[in-house]
Order: structure tokens, then C-alpha cells, then sequence
């Protein structure tokens, strides 16, 4: 679940907190600019534990916060885990399938900055981080950028390219690899990524989960031209997107 503001800026995002696996997202926010705010909500259809219809009963509940409650708020900044991946070498990632570029592994793009994303169609947040994407690439891929999207075979969503939109396909048809990826390929064009995208088989995508200690999507992670990491980010909001491009600058700076 995130929080829009007036001008359509993710302000906050909570994903799901899932003691005795009831699925609750939260979001406590101190509004300052007057206007009207949009609470979106999106959800994966399958988990390891039960199959989530997007069609399902949903309630969303608005109430005013206590000051309290906005203290306690603690700012997300990712497991402890990523503050122990920094300056070690990214582990490998190995696809079966590039869009709009031609490396299946991450090792492959040694010798550049590399920005990895991992994303999936169905992910909101991981949508509204598009527009950031398109402009550090075309400002910065001279200079020696490489932003690789990476994502896998959910095999849950089909795409129609002229209303832009998302639907879920029958359960019991669901997209064979090349379906999916040309599903990928539509997405793509329609929200204009000119990035390379790496589809990565699930087993991959799972073991990459483990290997980034990935809490949520997007997860972004910033590797330096010798192939260490150097910063990893989870969420779509400003200030991670802000601490993404000084980054981005500081390691093409680097010789």
C-alpha cells in the first residue's frame, strides 16, 4: 500500500506485516500539504501460503493519527543485512531472456556502474520509480551507467497495450515463458523503458531474494565498476530516489 500526495508524489508506503499470516498494511503519515491524498493498494494473487485473489474483500480504514502514533513511526532503511553487503562483491545474477540489451549475467557488465532493480509488473511502487529510471539513463548512460531491471516468471498476468492495463489470467492457463515474455516486452514499450530488462527463473529469483536479503520490491542495488556493492535501497519514495542519483554520481566519478 502507498500514499499519494495532491501533485502525485508517493509521500509513504507500508507493505504487509503478516503475524499468524493475516495480511495488514499500514501507513501513518502527517499531512502537510491541503488537497486531496490517494491510498493505492496492490497485491500479489500467490504466495508460499495461500493464493490471494486481487478480486477478494479488501477494507481500507482512514483515521485521524496521534501525535504518538507519527513519533513512533520508525523510517524504514532496510535490513541489517545490506549494511554487511557493502563493499563486497554483488552476487551473481544469471538470466535466460534480455530486453533491450544483450548481458545474461550481472558479472557481464564488469568495468561499469550498474543500477539493479528488482521490480515485476504488478508492482506498484515498483511502476512509480519508472519515471526515475528513464532520466538517469538517458543522463548518465554516457558516462558509463547501466541500469538492469531484473525480474522473473510469475506467470499470473497478461497485458492489454491499448488500455495500458494489467489482467489475470485464467488459473488454469497460466503464461508459458514466451507469453510471459512478450507480456514484458508490451509493458516495456508502453511505459517507455529503455533499460535492459533480465528475466531470471524462479529458482533464480528466489535465490537472488536470499543472496540481496530482499525485504520488498523494488529493491535497488548500486555496484561499482569493480563489481562491489556500494548501495542498496528498498521503496519507491523521494529521499531513496535522491540518495540513488548522488550515488550514481559519486561512483561514475570514481576512476
Amino acid at each position: 500500500m502507498f500514499l499519494e500526495d495532491p501533485k502525485g508524489k508517493i509521500v509513504a508506503e507500508h507493505d504487509d506485516e503478516v503475524p499468524n499470516k493475516i495480511y495488514n498494511a499500514k501507513i501513518v503519515y502527517k499531512c502537510i500539504t491541503p488537497g486531496d491524498y490517494k491510498i493505492i493498494c496492490t497485491c500479489h494473487p500467490k504466495s508460499d501460503n495461500a493464493k490471494l485473489k486481487l478480486n477478494g474483500k479488501y477494507t481500507v480504514t482512514v483515521a485521524k493519527s496521534t501525535k504518538a502514533e507519527i513519533d513512533a513511526m520508525p523510517k524504514y532503511q532496510g535490513p541489517p543485512e545490506h549494511e554487511a553487503m557493502l563493499g563486497k562483491p554483488a552476487p551473481e545474477i544469471a538470466g535466460d531472456f534480455s530486453i533491450n540489451g544483450k548481458a545474461l549475467k550481472l558479472s557481464d557488465l564488469k568495468g561499469k556502474v550498474v543500477l539493479v532493480d528488482f521490480w515485476a509488473v504488478w508492482c506498484g511502487p515498483c511502476i512509480a520509480t519508472f519515471p526515475h529510471l528513464r532520466d538517469w539513463l538517458q543522463q548518465y548512460q554516457k558516462d558509463g551507467l547501466e541500469i538492469v531491471g531484473v525480474t522473473s516468471y510469475f506467470k499470473n498476468f497478461g497485458f492489454d497495450k491499448n488500455t495500458g492495463k494489467l489482467f489475470e489470467v485464467d488459473e488454469d492457463t497460466p503464461l508459458t515463458p514466451a507469453k510471459e515474455r512478450d507480456m514484458v516486452k508490451e509493458f516495456a514499450g508502453h511505459h517507455q523503458l529503455a533499460h535492459e530488462l533480465l528475466l531470471i527463473p524462479n529458482e533464480s529469483w528466489k535465490k537472488a531474494g536470499k543472496d540481496y536479503h530482499i525485504p520488498g520490491i523494488p529493491t535497488v542495488v548500486l555496484i561499482d565498476r569493480t563489481g562491489n556493492v556500494r548501495m542498496i535501497r528498498v521503496g519507491s519514495d523521494l529521499e531513496n530516489a535522491g540518495d540513488l542519483e548522488e550515488g550514481i554520481r559519486r561512483l561514475l566519478a570514481e576512476k
